[in-house]
């Protein structure tokens, strides 16, 4: 799983051919740990159709300004340039299944 960051965002997130799922976590917020294992496994699952990565919170301040960020765990779909989905809040395996089902390649 990538780690992004204020300085990568534009380039690897933003600029990516394909949609990014990304998780808002932060050390300190034991949901944003409980999230991990549900995105690492559909990484896995959706490998060259989806793109996945990590944001800690404490340390992107622009982008939690930028994305308006207040509730942790989150997940932020961004396809072709623009944010498409977000979710605050731990998400079981199935609902996150049925988020990124959306945003698959085909």
């Amino acid at each position: 799983m990538d780690t992004f960051t204020d300085a990568s965002w534009d380039r690897e997130v933003l600029g990516s051919p394909v949609p990014v799922v990304v998780g808002f976590w932060a050390e300190w917020c034991v949901p944003s740990h409980m999230a991990q294992p549900a995105l690492e496994r559909a990484e896995q699952q959706h490998s060259g159709r989806l793109r996945f990565g990590l944001v800690n919170f404490d340390e992107n301040p622009r982008l939690i300004e930028r994305y308006a960020i207040q509730g942790l765990p989150m997940i932020l779909v961004v396809k072709d340039g623009k944010p498409a989905d977000r979710r605050v809040g731990l998400m079981g395996r199935a609902a996150l299944q049925d988020l990124l089902r959306r945003y698959v390649a085909r």
